[in-house]
């Protein structure tokens, strides 16, 4: 937690703070300090502003001390009832939230209050008793064996961006990888002796080894050492020989997919690799490490995917039974 956050924005306000709206600011300028991503902050600053937007509408209190909980469950309700949220008129708004959303919200809420609550400016967080939305237990979906020979086979030609397509699609399937993760790697993160890569996650300080298979291999080697003309130190680069971004490989990935006829992105190459290195006998943990996961809960959400096709096949592998090796 950075000090004197609090008395830092009264500085710059001169006026006394027990505005929600100018806690609010607090907040965010707190969350900078942390150094919270751009994205994070964006999710905070959009949940807070629809929040005090709705709190102005219902003349709610704006003394951060006499929210109560019946009113935070009130906003929740709207959010998942109204099909005109905010009074903005954005299409997007003219359908209720997803749970997926209101449970988002319900989240960052609940850190700004305990925020609150830590910084002595409320006694008690409104929304410590107040049980989250449900949220909604999606199957995760990942492309059939079909489907990725498919989208492999739309990169079979033979020129620079072919191969360097199919050693992209190869090592996000065979690794799993983040597509941030994937963009920010460099010549000296690969080693094409052993196939292994190392991985730099969240702000550089964290890293972690993954290993890509013998096809995976080739793909990038054929790229690496006959197709890739460029002087950056970049892996991956575009057409003028410049780092190919994040954004460049998603619009890459959802190109591919349509010329393949098939939805796809690459997280959903991301959910592929998971369920198939559970498929093929893999473990949670070692898929937690792989993934980067930061909890065990994240990873055993693909877990639901498997069927009992794949409990059957599973048991035919590993009986207890068979092998004890007796007779």
């Amino acid at each position: 937690m950075q000090k004197h956050v609090v008395e830092r924005l009264i500085l710059e306000n001169s006026v006394s703070i027990t505005n929600i709206e100018q806690l609010a600011k607090g907040y965010l300028l707190n969350c900078r300090a942390e150094g919270k991503s751009p994205k994070t902050l964006a999710i905070y600053e959009m949940v807070l502003k629809n929040f005090l937007w709705y709190w102005h509408q219902n003349g709610f209190p704006v003394q951060p001390q006499e929210i109560s909980p019946i009113q935070v469950r009130q906003f929740l309700w709207y959010l998942s009832s109204e099909t005109n949220r905010w009074g903005t008129g954005n299409p997007r708004t003219k359908k209720v939230a997803s749970q997926a959303t209101a449970l988002g919200y319900y989240r960052t809420l609940k850190t700004f209050f305990a925020w609150l609550e830590l910084e002595q400016l409320i006694e008690k967080n409104p929304l410590v008793n107040l049980k989250p939305p449900k949220a909604e237990k999606k199957v995760i979906q990942a492309l059939s064996p079909i489907e990725v020979e498919r989208i492999l086979g739309i990169c079979s030609g033979k020129t620079n961006l072919d191969v360097r397509n199919k050693a992209i699609l190869s090592i996000l399937l065979d690794t799993g990888l983040r597509v941030s993760e994937l963009a920010s790697l460099t010549l000296n993160d690969v080693n094409m002796n052993d196939g292994s890569i190392i991985v730099r996650h969240g702000k550089g300080s964290k890293q972690r080894v993954v290993h890509i298979g013998t096809k995976a291999q080739k793909a990038l080697w054929k790229y690496m050492t006959i197709y890739r003309k460029s002087e950056s130190n970049s892996l991956l680069v575009n057409r003028a020989g410049e780092p190919l971004d994040a954004v460049g490989i998603k619009i890459l990935v959802r190109r591919l997919g349509e010329k393949a006829k098939i939805s796809v992105h690459p997280h959903k190459l991301r959910h592929t690799f998971a369920i198939s290195f559970l498929r093929a006998g893999g473990d949670v943990f070692s898929l937690q490490y792989l993934l980067g996961h930061s909890t065990l809960q994240m990873t055993q959400r693909y877990l639901q995917s498997l069927n009992a096709d794949d409990a059957i096949n599973a048991h035919r592998k590993f009986s207890p039974l068979d092998n004890l090796g007796i007779k």
